[in-house]
């Protein structure tokens, strides 16, 4: 029992650590992401166009974009070791 909680943690905390490093890497967020395509974003979810929502806009791009390449990192190294691991 203590082995599958430690290998959780374990994997729970390498997932944090490539999240970490992927948004370290992608910088700030108006830097990638088109100003129009927040702006089309922060008019559809909030209907109103300002500062703020296109703010949320940009966070929400920049979350999603984020998580989403970290997650195929975490699985594509999670493959690599297990092929690794059963050599």
């Amino acid at each position: 029992m203590a082995r599958i909680l430690a290998r959780r943690m374990a994997k729970t905390i390498f997932f944090i650590i490539i999240t970490f490093v992927v948004a370290r890497s992608f910088g700030s967020s108006e830097a990638y992401i088109n100003h129009d395509l927040a702006s089309k974003l922060a008019l559809f979810i909030s209907g109103d166009l300002n500062a703020e929502s296109i703010y949320d806009a940009y966070f929400y791009i920049d979350i999603t974009s984020v998580f989403s390449v970290a997650i195929i990192i975490y699985i594509i190294l999670m493959m690599l070791f297990n092929k690794i691991r059963n050599k």
